[in-house]
C-alpha cells in the first residue's frame, strides 16, 4: 500500500479525526492565552483543560445521544428541550469553573479569562455570574450550531454509503444468482446433446464429452469473477460452437467471428444465452438448410454480440429469446445499467439478437 493511501486510512479513522480536532482545540486556545505570557503554564493549563473538558462533554452528549436519538428520529421538540438544557448545565459549570480559578489567581480578572464575556462590576457577584452564563449559554449554542452541522453532514455520508454498500450486497448477491443458473442451463442442454448423440452411438461422442470437460472446467473457475480476460472467452467460445456443431449435420451454413482490437477484460459468459439459443432452435427449423451468422466483437471499449438465424415461427415464446436471454437482460441491467442495450425480434425469416455493452 502506497504512503498517500495509507495516510487517508488513518485520517479517515473516527478516533483519529476526533483526536486531531481537541489537538487543534488545544492549540488555538493555549496559543490566545500565552499571548500575555504573565501566568505561569499551570494557570493556562488547568484553563485550557476546562474549556476543552466541557466543550468534549457537551459535544459528545450532543452527537452521541441526542442527534441520534432526536433528531434522527425527527423529535424535535424532545431534542430542544434536552439540548437548552444541557446548554446551561455546561454554561453554568463552565461560569463556576472559571470563577473558581479566578479565586485562586484573582489577577485573572483584569485579562478576562473568560472568552464569552468581559467583566462587570465585581461587588454584584450573582448579576456577573448570571450575565457570563448568559453569555456563555449562547457562546454554546453556536458551537452546538456547528457541531450538529458537522453531525448532519457525517451521518448523511454514513447512511450513503451503508445505503450504497447494502445495495452493492443485493446486486452483488443477485448477479452470484443468475451466473450460478448459467451452469445448470447449460449442463441441461448439453447433456440432451449427448443423449443424442450417444443414441446414434457418433464416433464423436468422446470427442463431446471432452469439449464439454474443458468447458465446465472453465465455468467452475471462472464464474465467479468478475472480469475475464477476452481472449479466454474466445477459446471457451470456440469450445462450445465446436461440441454443439457435433450434433448437427453437414452443409449447414454457420457463420462465426469473434474478435477484438485490443486484450479486453469481459463479464464471463455473456455470450452463452445467445449461443444456447442459437443451437437449441436449430433442430426445430422446418428447412432443410439451417443458417448461423453469430459475431462477438469488442471494439472502442464497446462489446457487440449479434446472431442471426433462421427460426421456426413461434419457437421463440414471446420474442425474448427463453430462459437464458431473460437471464441475460437481469445480468446486464445489474452490471451496466443505463450501458448497454439488447434487441431480439423476428426480421423477416430470420431472428435476430442484438446486444450492445459499453465496457
Amino acid at each position: 500500500m502506497k504512503l498517500s493511501a495509507k495516510l487517508m486510512s488513518v485520517l479517515t479513522n473516527r478516533i483519529v479525526r476526533n483526536v486531531l480536532f481537541w489537538l487543534a482545540m488545544i492549540y488555538i486556545v493555549w496559543n490566545n492565552d500565552r499571548s500575555n505570557k504573565i501566568f505561569p503554564a499551570s494557570v493556562y493549563i488547568t484553563g485550557i483543560a476546562i474549556t476543552t473538558s466541557l466543550l468534549m462533554l457537551y459535544t459528545y452528549i450532543n452527537n452521541l445521544w441526542l442527534m441520534p436519538a432526536y433528531m434522527r428520529a425527527k423529535k424535535y421538540w424532545a431534542y430542544t428541550w434536552r439540548a437548552a438544557l444541557l446548554t446551561l448545565f455546561i454554561a453554568t459549570a463552565f461560569v463556576l469553573a472559571v470563577k473558581a480559578l479566578i479565586i485562586r489567581y484573582p489577577q485573572l480578572s483584569i485579562h478576562h479569562i473568560s472568552i464569552f464575556s468581559t467583566v462587570v462590576d465585581t461587588s454584584r457577584v450573582l448579576e456577573q455570574i448570571l450575565y457570563e452564563i448568559n453569555a456563555a449559554y449562547w457562546g454554546l449554542i453556536v458551537w452546538l450550531f456547528l457541531m450538529s452541522t458537522a453531525w448532519y453532514m457525517n451521518d448523511y455520508a454514513r447512511q450513503r454509503q451503508l445505503l450504497e454498500a447494502t445495495q452493492r450486497k443485493q446486486m452483488e448477491t443477485e448477479l452470484h444468482f443468475l451466473k450460478n443458473q448459467v451452469n445448470p442451463h447449460f449442463l441441461f442442454n448439453t447433456l440432451n446433446n449427448l443423449y443424442g448423440l450417444s443414441l446414434k452411438k457418433a464416433d464423436n461422442t468422446p470427442e463431446a464429452i471432452l469439449r464439454l470437460s474443458s468447458i465446465l472446467r472453465y465455468m467452475l473457475y471462472e464464474i465467479n469473477s468478475e472480469r475475464v480476460p477476452f481472449d479466454k472467452e474466445k477459446e471457451v467460445m470456440r469450445a462450445y460452437i465446436e461440441l454443439e456443431l457435433l450434433r448437427l449435420p453437414q452443409g449447414q451454413d454457420f457463420k462465426f467471428c469473434v474478435e477484438a482490437d485490443k486484450e479486453y477484460l469481459v463479464p464471463p459468459l455473456l455470450w452463452l444465452p445467445v449461443l444456447e439459443n442459437i443451437f437449441k432452435h436449430a433442430t426445430r427449423v422446418i428447412t432443410d438448410v439451417y443458417f448461423i451468422d453469430f459475431a462477438v466483437v469488442v471494439q472502442d471499449d464497446v462489446l457487440s454480440i449479434r446472431s442471426r438465424n433462421n427460426y421456426k415461427e413461434g419457437s421463440h415464446g414471446n420474442g425474448h429469446g427463453g430462459i437464458g436471454i431473460a437471464n441475460l437482460r437481469k445480468r446486464l441491467q445489474l452490471l451496466y445499467p443505463d450501458k448497454h442495450s439488447i434487441h431480439t425480434a423476428p426480421e423477416g425469416d430470420a431472428y435476430v439478437v442484438d446486444i450492445s455493452v459499453e465496457l
